[in-house]
């Protein structure tokens, strides 16, 4: 009973918090989000991954032309004789007046290095080397994920801790692999991902005459 009662006053606790950011930042605030979401973010990679999924603590803001979410997501993963639940904070925009190529971003790592070292996949920027160290940025359109990548954002990316990225379109979501973010840091995280935001539409609008291969 211990345990049960720690996990469901953490979960109290955490809802508070986001409850209280919203009524801050004059954001709607959802406890749950139970399908609409999760179907709406399936082809993302952090999306596909385990099973009982589920979007709580729902932040969201919806203008004119954008729709942007804070949310926590979790799922599960099974090994057979036992299952781990997986949680990480996510920042989500849907935007119309984005045109985004597919791209994934993630923290670089030993393998991941050892991979580009024989050849595979991973996008850096000579100017960056700070950005390139830290990330592994990978998709099919080289040339305009690199358009995409301004130098203002490359110097903000290169400026924060590692964290995950994916892109395609007119969707984009900024989050931790597997790692919550603490309650007081929710406020800057939401607004590095309006900063990327901003940076992105800034390079859609000027993307009208950089065409696909």
């Amino acid at each position: 009973m211990g345990l049960l009662n720690k996990l469901f006053g953490n979960e109290k606790q955490r809802s508070a918090s986001y409850q209280v950011l919203a009524n801050q930042l004059n954001l709607k605030f959802e406890p749950q989000n139970e399908f609409g979401l999760i179907k709406q973010l399936s082809d993302f990679g952090l999306f596909k991954i385990g099973s009982s999924q589920k979007i709580s603590n729902v932040l969201i803001e919806k203008t004119f032309d954008s729709e942007n979410y804070l949310f926590v997501y979790q799922y599960v993963v099974s090994t057979g004789k036992s299952a781990v639940r997986f949680e990480q904070t996510v920042f989500f925009v849907n935007s119309k007046q984005l045109s985004l190529p597919q791209f994934v971003q993630k923290p670089e790592t030993f393998f991941t290095k050892l991979m580009a070292y024989l050849g595979f996949d991973d996008i850096d920027f000579v100017k960056f080397p700070e950005y390139s160290d830290k990330f592994h940025l990978k998709g099919e359109y080289e040339e305009v994920i690199r358009f995409y990548f301004s130098e203002e954002l490359l110097q903000l990316l290169s400026d924060q801790k590692s964290f995950n990225m994916e892109a395609m379109n007119y969707y984009f979501i900024l989050y931790h692999q597997n790692k919550l973010i603490h309650t007081s840091e929710l406020k800057a995280f939401r607004n590095l991902g309006m900063m990327l935001y901003n940076l992105f539409l800034i390079q859609s609008k000027k993307s009208d005459n950089f065409l696909l291969p």
